[in-house]
């Protein structure tokens, strides 16, 4: 059944939400000398002693607000740079809180406009990095249609090939469900395009995006840059079966469903099916049951198509025992259309994970449709969807979102959707996320369901239509909203103008339309900071059972509070700042919203504001923060430990745990896992502007690629850092079926036959022109101390004397002598035709064996190219 339907009346012409006249006011919050009391409009303020209760109303309410921390979210391997901070000639735009205008989508609300020949912004990275993810923007053409430009891309000076930018995925028009078709209510700007460098990159690297002469487009808006420093690809997991192995095309010419199913079916139950590295074309679902599938990682293995999915048996009887991890699903979805199930996982899966995937171009990263218990998605980076990130539709329970990275939907990022008809959404969890860039409805929603938790996220520059930041509705025919636990969020620049309201919708926000919400509804150690409009807001119905506590509301464009309900909610230690509204309360409910002082609060006092909608003051604020909150870091996201030998313990490399807020922070018991160990500074905690250092080493204890995790528990989140490396011994042959190159080839004697590890094959330079050379790369640095050539072993081949030396390069370009030059005897009768040579360790990834002379035949000629490591 298909249940992926829409919840339409995001879209809707939703009625004006009508004020009660003033008339109607006969209760209203004050804060009279720090203690929040209901009083009639026109009532003195409750007496108090002249300055004491003040006094310790103020102080009080100073200490809750410093132990406010909020969350910091997804712990993220990547360094973002913006835009509007990098080096440019272009045009800065922003900052926009005016829907359809670009800016209004960007990452701060700024970016940088280029346009004309040459104009650029050129990025400097943080971090060492091999990759790059840049976020923009070009023009629509004038009917729709999708066409590509390309973008000069130079890496400190050195041109590299063009990044290809396109609108296919980005500008929509009109009112729900949208169309592709230029007209009114254009939206959904941004897009996203990413590279795999060949080399690491230090810190300090300039990243150059140039407007090239030719086919260009008329401008590039540039949002963003990530920096990457992406890991080894992992390997194939032993027992597994690979898709190549059952036909599956890694060029993406040709359909890999068949293979792809083939692969599933031969793994059998708790098999493992391997998606090496490749782009394989799979244009529709795939099913999965009591399997694992895993990809190299997400740089790495990509499964493309049309509406490519990851699919589990309908409910009620969902698939079990299905593990997704470390690769990529990239769609060619152009158009939300609610009645398709073109999402990058769906169905229904009980007790399973999906890990580490990076889902782009779908309708929906995630809809899963239950009902279905013990499903946990982590490590997610979902970007450019048409419509939710993650939704968990309808009797989902005992399930999370942890860990994700969840940016530019076209709906709610990651959204818990109790529909009536299903079940309840129920004992879930969504924390430790970095959600932001939503075109429509929220960050993070919760519609009815009972007993679910959001807690640990940073939830940025969400809801820029007809949504806010975190919101609990009793809506879209949803079961009851009962216990909701909302803790250690930190919510910026959340919220917007609903264009049919004609009023703001607030950062946190409730919305008890379609039934009484009674909870009870519990907000704790909440930041909410740079809010457009209002910080926090009841509207429609009854919103009872909110409780907010430790909540600190730094800068607002309307309200701290904006109140358009009945119903009933307790404040303790709630702060304001910088709200710019007439008051910093809106209410016009009058004795119909109850409010019950916890003690601690301030500024939120006064006689409630209840008139006309004002004018906002958009963000940034004097004195407020106009960017978020220092949050503890843990770096770097990923060590790489190269190789070492099987039976020895690498040299530690150190990871900071940093801590730059004003308090200090827990920390809880850090772990490593697989073939490697941490010593650790941190103790139990890590004081305000401190920072503790974890020190890791590589014991590898088999041959191979060695991966792990670093769990670094600090501040209520799980931070964690991917760890490889590469056991050896002297039998590794690193470079075995590693790509090979060559001065010149004699087809087909070419270059790849020296690392196919059959002697029979070989290669040949052209004839009659020295020097000549041939090299493999071996994929990363190594400490190479030995290689050996070969020859064909056929006697054949007569003995010959071949003058050459051994060369080493990191980065391909500048090459050192490993061996210098000499003349070395390929024998078939008394070597095998085999020269060994060694030579001092060095690191190396290039390994090229350099040909000035043979005397057997007037060519460099090599049938294997053997490299292991220093012994």
């Amino acid at each position: 059944m298909d249940r992926n339907v829409p919840k339409t009346d995001h879209m809707s012409d939703r009625p004006p939400r009508r004020r009660r006249g003033a008339a109607a006011v006969g209760s209203a919050l004050l804060l009279a000398a720090g203690a929040l009391v209901a009083m009639g409009a026109q009532a003195a303020p409750a007496a108090t002693a002249p300055g004491s209760t003040a006094s310790t109303a103020s102080t009080a309410s100073a200490a809750a607000a410093d132990t406010v921390t909020g969350g910091s979210g997804a712990g993220l391997p990547y360094s973002e740079v913006q835009a509007e901070d990098a080096d440019t000639d272009g045009t800065e735009i922003g900052p926009s809180y005016t829907q359809g205008k670009l800016a209004d989508e960007a990452s701060y609300r700024k970016a940088v406009t280029l346009k004309g020949s040459g104009q650029y912004v050129t990025f400097t990275t943080p971090v060492a990095t091999n990759s790059i993810d840049i976020r923009y923007s070009i023009p629509d053409s004038s009917d729709g249609s999708a066409y590509t430009a390309p973008l000069h891309l130079s890496i400190d000076g050195a041109q590299q090939s063009d990044l290809q930018l396109t609108n296919a995925y980005s500008w929509f028009y009109g009112s729900y469900p949208f169309t592709n078709t230029p007209g009114g209510n254009p939206h959904h700007f941004f897009d996203e395009v990413h590279r795999l460098l060949p080399t690491t990159y230090p810190k300090g690297t300039t990243f150059k995006l140039a407007v090239p002469a030719s086919g260009a487009a008329s401008s590039y808006t540039i949002d963003l840059a990530d920096f990457e420093q992406v890991a080894a690809p992992a390997t194939q997991p032993s027992g597994s079966v690979s898709v190549v192995d059952k036909g599956a095309d890694p060029t993406g010419k040709s359909d890999s469903t068949a293979a792809f199913n083939a692969a599933i079916s031969a793994a059998g139950p708790g098999g493992t099916v391997w998606i090496p590295k490749g782009t394989f074309k799979v244009p529709g679902h795939i099913a999965v049951n009591d399997v694992t599938v895993a990809g190299a990682g997400m740089w790495y293995s990509t499964v493309t198509g049309a509406a490519p999915g990851f699919y589990g048996n309908s409910a009620p009887n969902p698939s079990t025992k299905v593990h997704l991890k470390n690769f990529a699903i990239s769609g060619d979805v152009r158009e939300r259309n609610d009645n398709a199930q073109v999402n990058g996982v769906g169905g229904a899966m009980s007790d399973s994970t999906v890990d580490h995937l990076w889902i782009e171009h779908m309708k929906v990263g995630a809809w899963m449709d239950g009902p279905m218990d013990g499903l946990t998605f982590s490590g997610m980076r979902i970007r450019d969807t048409t419509a939710d990130g993650i939704n968990f539709h309808g009797g989902v329970t005992h399930s999370k979102v942890t860990g994700s990275d969840i940016r530019n939907t076209g709906d709610d990022g990651i959204a818990t959707w109790a529909d009536s008809s299903i079940g309840a959404d129920s004992d879930d969890t969504i924390s430790d996320n970095t959600v932001q860039l939503q075109m429509l409805a929220n960050g993070i929603a919760l519609y009815g369901g009972h007993d679910n938790t959001v807690s640990g996220n940073l939830v940025r520059d969400t809801g820029i239509t007809q949504g806010g930041g975190i919101h609990v509705g009793q809506r879209f025919t949803s079961t009851p909203v009962g216990r909701t636990t909302i803790s250690g969020n930190t919510i910026v620049r959340a919220g917007s103008l609903d264009p049919h309201w004609n009023f703001g919708v607030g950062a946190l926000w409730f919305d008890a339309s379609q039934g009484a919400i009674n909870g009870p509804v519990d907000v704790s150690n909440t930041l909410i900071q740079q809010s457009p409009y209002e910080a926090v807001q009841w509207v429609e119905g009854t919103v009872s059972g909110v409780s907010l506590k430790d909540v600190k509301i730094d800068g607002t464009g309307t309200f701290a509070l904006q109140e358009q309900t009945g119903g009933a909610a307790t404040l303790s230690n709630v702060t304001a700042t910088g709200v710019n509204g007439p008051a910093p309360v809106y209410s016009c409910e009058g004795g119909n919203f109850k409010v019950t002082d916890g003690g601690g609060n301030s500024g939120i006092g006064g006689t409630p504001y209840c008139g006309g909608w004002p004018d906002p003051v958009y963000p940034p604020y004097p004195g407020g923060t106009s960017t978020p909150p220092a949050q503890v870091s843990v770096a770097p996201g990923s060590l790489d430990f190269g190789d070492v030998k099987t039976g020895s313990t690498s040299s530690a490399k150190t990871v900071t745990v940093s801590n730059p807020t004003d308090a200090a922070v827990a920390v809880g018991t850090v772990a490593a896992s697989g073939d490697f160990a941490q010593t650790n500074t941190c103790g139990s905690s890590v004081a305000a502007g401190g920072s503790c250092a974890v020190k890791v080493t590589f014991s590898p204890t088999a041959t191979g690629a060695r991966t792990g995790t670093l769990t670094v528990p600090v501040a209520g989140s799980d931070h964690t850092v991917s760890l490889s490396g590469n056991g050896v011994s002297a039998t590794t042959n690193l470079a075995a079926g590693r790509p090979a190159t060559a001065s010149s080839s004699k087809y087909p004697y070419t270059a790849g036959n020296i690392t196919d590890s059959d002697a029979s094959t070989y290669w040949e330079s052209t004839n009659g022109s020295f020097p000549q050379w041939a090299q493999v790369d071996l994929g990363a640095n190594h400490s190479v101390g030995k290689v050996v050539l070969r020859l064909p072993p056929s006697t054949a081949w007569n003995t010959r004397t071949e003058t050459l030396s051994v060369l080493g390069s990191t980065d391909g370009s500048t090459f050192s002598t490993l061996l210098p030059s000499a003349g070395h005897t390929f024998d078939p009768a008394a070597n095998n035709n085999t020269v060994t040579l060694t030579f001092p360790a060095a690191t190396a990834r290039y390994v090229r064996i350099h040909i000035t002379a043979n005397t057997g035949w007037n060519a460099g000629q090599l049938s294997d190219l053997a490299v292991y490591s220093a012994s």
